[in-house]
């Protein structure tokens, strides 16, 4: 193509459409970058699977050694092995706080009764690791019909909001120019520009504070047992709250006042449903409720050991007469 040609399609070409190639270009960039990260995510999600899994199957290797055979003075190797697998449990990607507090109390004294509990929150909490581990390799791998459109859908997230913000700011710049054509000559067209600025200000507060918990709610990752912080449910209720509370600027500049102070509201509101329990509402190791239950529970172990052993002693005398 002769340079003659190239000045003739440039001539031809507009500006606005090599701006919105442009926009495009970068919107797909976005996308793949979304893409790529979410993948990334998801492998590292993976990976930090198996790390707890590797961690946990080796203390509770090294609790069931010392389960069944016990300790004595001359096995200072299986000692000195679950005090390692027990401070690199403490390590574990996954580990929740419950099973820290446990750890910690077998590191202070590891006797026949704690590491029974520890054992089985050992396998309760590899249990669900397993198990998540198959969703995350189902998902990446055999996904099914709304997982599949879903993973299409996610990463268009980031070119979704970008697009917004710019919606946004053209709005709001096109209702300031229409704003500042009103005359101000007189006392109240002076008192409606002034309102009309607000109100339109408040308007792109409020539509980039959807736009931000519409993102959020795109990018919430899915609600699983291994979440040791508080549940996605009321986070995700009210970032939807949120958003949809700003459909109602179609009724009018009047509204954009009310409309922006319930979503502050809202907004002050998730601080209270969205916190974790505190420390002092979870039982601790030695918490007297906690104490009791354990109590209970190895004293209906102790007596169904009891029954069994009378049931057998029962069955032989019967069996010599």
């Amino acid at each position: 193509m002769s340079p003659t040609d190239f000045a003739a399609l440039a001539a031809y070409i507009s500006p606005g459409l090599i701006a919105f190639l442009l926009a495009l270009s970068l919107l797909v960039w976005l996308y793949v970058h979304s893409a790529a990260q979410l993948r990334n995510s998801r492998q590292q999600r993976l990976e930090e699977l198996q790390e707890s899994l590797r961690i946990y199957g080796r203390l509770a290797g090294c609790l069931q050694t010392a389960t069944q055979n016990g300790f004595n003075n001359s096995e200072k190797q299986y000692q000195n092995g679950l005090i390692h697998a027990l401070q690199e449990a403490k390590a574990a990607p996954y580990l929740t706080p419950h099973l820290q507090e446990q750890v910690q109390a077998s590191l202070r004294e590891c006797d026949t009764f704690r590491r029974e509990l520890l054992l089985k929150s050992l396998e309760r909490e590899m249990n669900k690791l397993i198990e998540e581990r198959r969703l995350v390799l189902l998902e990446s791998h055999a996904p099914g019909w709304g997982t599949a459109l879903w993973k299409l859908l996610r990463p268009a997230a980031g070119p979704l909001a970008l697009a917004g913000i710019v919606w946004l700011v053209t709005r709001l710049v096109m209702e300031l120019i229409a704003s500042s054509h009103v005359d101000v000559s007189l006392p109240d067209t002076a008192q409606s520009a002034s309102w009309l600025i607000g109100c339109a200000w408040m308007r792109f507060v409020s539509g980039l504070i959807a736009l931000l918990y519409v993102y959020r709610l795109m990018t919430l990752r899915r609600q699983n047992d291994l979440d040791v912080t508080a549940s996605h449910f009321p986070t995700s209720l009210l970032c939807l709250v949120i958003a949809a509370v700003a459909l109602f600027q179609w009724i009018g500049p009047e509204a954009s006042p009310y409309i922006l102070a319930v979503q502050l509201v809202l907004f002050l509101i998730g601080f209270r449903l969205t916190r974790g329990r505190s420390r002092s509402d979870r039982p601790y190791v030695g918490h007297p409720g906690l104490i009791k239950a354990d109590a209970s529970q190895h004293q209906d172990l102790h007596a169904a050991d009891k029954d069994k052993t009378a049931d057998s002693s029962l069955a032989e005398e019967h069996i010599r007469s």
